[in-house]
């Protein structure tokens, strides 16, 4: 906290806050010993997140790649056109580790993947000596990246998981005034659905409809009408609601038309 200006009083008081602490382990309403805490920030605290951002803010500079951090996330990568590349690659990880040494951390490595966006790499990346898993799809701050760069798996993914929650609230909701209803889905379903759209917006029609699948069966939800049949019964409901498609474009809700090819 020195090294980012952090002095007077407030180094002071960081510093009491900090130094001198101790844990125990309560098991069954059995006590350890107490053990002096040598490292790290208390958990569950207001200051514990930002002081862990001021310990890793160093990191990207141990390395010639490109780095992004957020919170406890790393992610880590570079364009792979030579061998030079690769070699400058696997450097970096190795920079890590070193960086992880030096500051009293460490990674996890069965938890680290590559991912290639191009096509499967032939190149072995290892970090602590544990060779990462090359995978097709990864989850990066809840959006699931894809090696072909389709949205069709990260669409299809928070297709299930909205439904799922439909089908929760459905089941414990069905008493509830409309009104409650429809703020249980904006805040638990048409959140997720949302969730980084201006990235995966969809351009092909399958994935469009699995999206509106699942508004439709939210406006049945809301209105509590689950027999009408006729045609444009649920594209009124939705029109009634004022609730447009769940994509990053500001769409107007649209009756069923003929499939067309994917783009």
């Amino acid at each position: 906290m020195d090294h980012y200006g952090v002095r007077g009083p407030i180094h002071a008081w960081l510093t009491n806050f900090l130094t001198k602490r101790t844990m125990r382990v309560v098991v069954e309403g059995e006590a350890s010993e107490e053990a002096a805490v040598l490292s790290g920030v208390p958990q569950g605290t207001v200051l514990g997140p930002l002081m862990f951002l001021c310990h890793i803010n160093d990191l990207p500079e141990s390395t010639k790649s490109t780095v992004r951090l957020f919170a406890d996330d790393c992610l880590l990568y570079r364009e792979i056109h030579t061998s030079h590349d690769h070699l400058t690659l696997k450097a970096d990880l190795k920079q890590l580790e070193i960086w992880a040494k030096k500051w009293g951390m460490r990674f996890n490595a069965q938890k680290c993947y590559i991912l290639s966006s191009r096509s499967k790499s032939s190149y072995l990346y290892s970090l602590d000596n544990v060779i990462l898993q090359q995978v097709q799809h990864n989850p990066y701050l809840g959006v699931l990246l894809s090696a072909d760069l389709n949205w069709s798996s990260h669409i299809s993914n928070i297709c299930c998981k909205a439904g799922s929650t439909v089908g929760f609230l459905r089941r414990n909701l069905r008493n509830c005034p409309q009104e409650c209803r429809r703020l249980a889905y904006i805040t638990l379903v048409r959140s997720t659905l949302e969730y980084g759209a201006t990235v995966w917006d969809p351009y092909l029609r399958r994935d469009t409809e699995r999206l509106e699948r699942v508004q439709r069966q939210a406006a049945r939800f809301i209105t509590r009408d689950y027999k009408s049949r006729s045609p444009g019964c649920v594209t009124d409901m939705l029109r009634n609601l004022a609730e447009p498609p769940p994509t990053g474009r500001a769409t107007q809700a649209v009756t069923p038309q003929p499939p067309q090819q994917d783009l």
